[in-house]
Parts: C-alpha cells; sequence; structure tokens
C-alpha cells in the first residue's frame, strides 16, 4: 500500500495579485476570509483604487454594499459588504500550480520535509507499511506527481485550472480530487480540469461559490468517470441540486450535506438521479416526510442519509398498517438521526421497508422519555428484518429478548382491545404497533406474565468506560458498548486494538460505578462479563 504522506501536510500559498485586469465576480482570499469581487474603482475622496468584496461570511463586512448614501455594489447580506486595498487581495493560482505547491519535490525531498522529519512521521502515526513516494520509489524520468491518484487541495487558493493540458499530463492517474473552498466561480472551470483527468472517479466541490447556469449539461462530457459527488455548504436548493445532475450521467453517490434543501421535486424516469445508489441529504431544512416520498421510486437508492433535517414523523402511503410499501424497495440503510421525530408510530412504519437492515436513530425527541436501553429493545422489536442498530450489531439472543419483553411491555393494552366487542382502540393498536400480532404467533401468550405497569426492559447491551491510568500519553477514557455475554479474552483484543499497546497482552479490572471503588480482576479469559456481574457505566481498567 502506498500512503502520500504529504496529503496530510499543509502548505499555505504565497500572497498574490497575479492578474492586474481585476474581473468583476472573481473570488478572492483575504486573511483567511473568501468573498466575491464586485466592484473596482475610487470610494468617496480618498485616493487610490479599492475592490468591494461580498464576503461569504455575512457578519465580515460593514455595509450592504451603500456606503456613504452611494450605491457601488449590491451585497447579499446587510453586513457581508467592505472595501479592500488591491494589495490585500489574493486572486489565487491554477490547478496545477496548486498540486505542485502541495506535492511538490525539491532535490529529492518533499516540499522541503527531510527524511529525519517523514521518518518520525511515520512513526507517530504507526504506519509501519509506509512508503515515501519521492525518493527510491519514483523514477528520475517520471514528472514524479504521475503516481498521484488522491489529491486534496482544500484551501489552497484555486481559481483556474492551468493551461490546455497542463494537468492531464502532470496527474494522469488521479482518481480522486478534493478541490472544496477554493476561488472558484463557475461550473465551467471545474469541467475545464475535470476534462483532463480521465481517470477521475471521485469529487468534492464543496464551499465553492458556483452560480448555476443555464445549459449546464453541455459539461456532461467533462465528468463523464465522475461516480462520486459531493456538494456540500454551497447554499443549493433541490432544483439547483438537479440541475447540476445534467453534467453527471454515471453518478452512483451523492453528497449534498448542510444546503438549503426544503423541497424535493420528484425524479423524472431519464433524470441521472435514477442511478444513485446512496444520496445525503444531511444539514438540510426537510420538515415534511412527503418531501422524502418524492425519492421513493430511485430503484437503486440503497442508502439515504437524512440526519439534522426537521423532520417529525414517517408516514408510507399503505393501507393496512401490516403492508409492506412498494417505496424504497432497495433501501438498506437509513440515517436519520437529530430530528424531531415525537411519536413511536413513526418507528413502527419503518418495518414497511422490505429491506432496511441498518438504522441510525439519535437524537430525537421521542428517545427522551426512555433510558437507552428500552429504546434500543423497542427499536429492535418494531423492525424485524434489522441487523445494525446505531452502528452495534443486534445478535440473535438480544432480539429475540427485545421481543419477548415488548410482548411484556403491551399485553395488557393487547388483552383489553383483543376482548373488547369494538374493535376501533384495537385497529388503533395495531397501526402503533403493526408486528404485534406477528410476536404473538411467533412467542405466544400463555406463558408471558400480564401486568399493568411498566415493564422495564432489560438490556443484554451495556456502556463501560475504557480508562489507562498508568499511560498518559493514551486516551483519558473511551466509552465502548458490550454485550453481557462476551468473553474476557475478546474484551481483551479490544482493549488492545483501543490502546495500541504494540502487542503486549493488558490486564483488565474494573471498578463499579456505584459501589466500592475497590478494583476487580477480570482474570478469567474465558468467562463471560454477566460472570462478573460487571454492569452499565462501570469502568474497565487497562495496564500493561
Amino acid at each position: 500500500m502506498v500512503l502520500f504522506v504529504w496529503n496530510i501536510l499543509y502548505y499555505r500559498v504565497p500572497s498574490m495579485v497575479e492578474d492586474k485586469r481585476y474581473e468583476i465576480d472573481s473570488r478572492i482570499e483575504c486573511d483567511g476570509h473568501q468573498g466575491t469581487l464586485k466592484y473596482i474603482g475610487p470610494v468617496g475622496e480618498t485616493k487610490g483604487l479599492w475592490l468591494g468584496i461580498d464576503w461569504d461570511d455575512p457578519t465580515r463586512g460593514k455595509h450592504n454594499g451603500t456606503y456613504e448614501g452611494i450605491k457601488y455594489f449590491k451585497a447579499r447580506y446587510p453586513t457581508s459588504g467592505s472595501f479592500i486595498r488591491p494589495g490585500k487581495a489574493r486572486f489565487g493560482i491554477s490547478c496545477p500550480e496548486a498540486i505542485k505547491i502541495r506535492y511538490g519535490f525539491i532535490n529529492d525531498e518533499l516540499a522541503g520535509i527531510d527524511r529525519d522529519t517523514l521518518i518520525s512521521l511515520q512513526k507517530e502515526i504507526n504506519a509501519p507499511f509506509l512508503e515515501v513516494v519521492g525518493f527510491s520509489k519514483v523514477n528520475k524520468k517520471q514528472s514524479k506527481f504521475d503516481q498521484l491518484k488522491i489529491i486534496w487541495l482544500r484551501e489552497q487558493c484555486v481559481s483556474t485550472a492551468g493551461d490546455s493540458g497542463e494537468l492531464k499530463e502532470l496527474c494522469p492517474n488521479l482518481e480522486e480530487l478534493d478541490i472544496s473552498k477554493n476561488l472558484i466561480n463557475s461550473w465551467q472551470i471545474i469541467a475545464n480540469i475535470c476534462c483532463q483527468l480521465h481517470c477521475l472517479v471521485r469529487l468534492n466541490v464543496s464551499e465553492n461559490y458556483l452560480p448555476i447556469e443555464k445549459n449546464m449539461e453541455v459539461l456532461k462530457n467533462s465528468f463523464f468517470m465522475v461516480k462520486y459527488l459531493t456538494m456540500a455548504k454551497m447554499n443549493y436548493n433541490w432544483f439547483e441540486i438537479q440541475q447540476c445532475m445534467c453534467m453527471f450521467p454515471f453518478l452512483q453517490e451523492l453528497s449534498v450535506s448542510f444546503n438549503i434543501v426544503n423541497i424535493i421535486q420528484r425524479p423524472l424516469k431519464d433524470d441521472n438521479l435514477m442511478k444513485i445508489c446512496k444520496l445525503t441529504l444531511e444539514g438540510n431544512l426537510i420538515s415534511n416526510w412527503d418531501e422524502i416520498l418524492k425519492l421513493d421510486s430511485l430503484p437503486c437508492l440503497e442508502y439515504l442519509n437524512l440526519n439534522s433535517n426537521k423532520i417529525d414523523k414517517i408516514r408510507f402511503p399503505t393501507t393496512e398498517s401490516i403492508v409492506k410499501t412498494t417505496a424504497f424497495f432497495n433501501l438498506r440503510q437509513l440515517h436519520i438521526s437529530y430530528n424531531n421525530i415525537s411519536e413511536w408510530q413513526s418507528i413502527s412504519e419503518l418495518e414497511k421497508l422490505n429491506n432496511l437492515e441498518d438504522l441510525k436513530f439519535r437524537e430525537n425527541p421521542i428517545l427522551k422519555n426512555e433510558n437507552l436501553e428500552t429504546a434500543r429493545q423497542l427499536i429492535i422489536a418494531k423492525i424485524a428484518n434489522l441487523k445494525s442498530l446505531n452502528g452495534t450489531e443486534i445478535l440473535h439472543d438480544e432480539r429475540r429478548g427485545a421481543e419477548y419483553d415488548y410482548l411484556k411491555l403491551f399485553l395488557s393494552k393487547w388483552t383489553e382491545y383483543n376482548s373488547e366487542a369494538d374493535s376501533e382502540k384495537r385497529k388503533q393498536f395495531i397501526i402503533e404497533h403493526p408486528r404485534y400480532t406477528t410476536l404473538v404467533a411467533k412467542y405466544g401468550i400463555s406463558d408471558i406474565p400480564s401486568s399493568k405497569t411498566k415493564v422495564e426492559m432489560i438490556s443484554n447491551v451495556i456502556t463501560v468506560e475504557f480508562v489507562c491510568p498508568d499511560h498518559l500519553d493514551q486516551p483519558k477514557g473511551i466509552k465502548r458498548k458490550l454485550l453481557k455475554d462476551m468473553e474476557v479474552q475478546k474484551v481483551i483484543g479490544l482493549a488492545q486494538r483501543l490502546f495500541k499497546t504494540g502487542g503486549k497482552i493488558p490486564n483488565l479490572s474494573f471498578i463499579q460505578q456505584n459501589l466500592s471503588k475497590d478494583e476487580i480482576p477480570l482474570d478469567k479469559p474465558l468467562q463471560e462479563l454477566s460472570y462478573y456481574s460487571i454492569q452499565d457505566g462501570d469502568q474497565v481498567i487497562v495496564r500493561w
């Protein structure tokens, strides 16, 4: 494996204003802030040339482009406009120049980084597999850049594609390009860069100010190979995102997180979105689940990230509560944490999805009314095909326990509504608990004790904190979920990975959270944690 070490090293691009023929709408950088050039000329009675800048940060400026009663330009925000002298503005450099600065060779050394520094870095990141391209691995006759497959140019003041064919000759094998938060001001420049990179499959253009233009489809030949696209924090709505999609005929994964999407238009049959397998809409403004349903016919969609939106409930348009939906037929992973879901019926609705296996569901209002273990078991019991919840695998015994306890929790209501002549309450119960009849058939109810008091679910999963008091260079505490029936030897292996013990086998003990602070040794490798009565919140001490 080849790891290009200089990917993680940062080189500050020198201050420069290469083109004195300033162009309106050029992007500039000044003192770490980016903005758009909106005016060139005198200001009031002051001498010399001024540049009027509309800053990306609404609080960076002092006005909206109007100064002392005179309107010089129009800023996007009331306080995003200001004037600076030309010498303070950096108008950027070409993409090939940025690559040479960040990844360049100087006398067989990488951008002035000597061998000792690289060896030290190798030890620091614990990478014994590290091979440093630039020394023995690169032929002197090569360009010394042609082995680069991944390039990260975030915040490198890139503003142009450079000379025609220059980038193609420099990096012919490039597969992934991160060109986020630069000084590029049009999709045409992005196209001029990508059309030279015939192996490019991953592209990140996030946090660039790229206005939507007419006839963007004419640029599609520049992105023929791109399959994975990231466009975060670009202030796009859904219509503008769709306009961009016409340039990417073979896109498989799309991330448009932290934009301003609140309304979605249903994709057409010939839309490039129909090929999407993975879609990230995290951090947008979607509040109504009906907007999400407009994506329900995407035939290839397997992963959908809706974290950090404003969705308050989930409903599928099926007439019967126990009938599967045809919507999102191939969806396997759904992330819907940090929303406004406040009723359990929304979780029951997810049972209607045919192939949902992996769910992330954290920090929603409904979870505030239950402890962590009870909430986990309710979700597991309500969704039959779920194999992973919040990143933790659901084992067979945990599912069986969750479903059995779910039966006990609502048995009294089930019995009451089942015996009543009025079936409306029973119908409503089935709507809220569509799996209940299936679980009754699976486990029966004759041996389940009925109780009208709430049954507290007991989880097989506990959360413990690993600490390493003898090694100050180690993390202070790492919390992990464990199963009570996990063997101690597996916990030892986990501790080795968490603290990178260098092959040494650590000794484990634990301290009970609410009892004595004495350490109890975990000295029987083949015993399960339950043998020691270790509980949720206890602390595992790691020494070697």
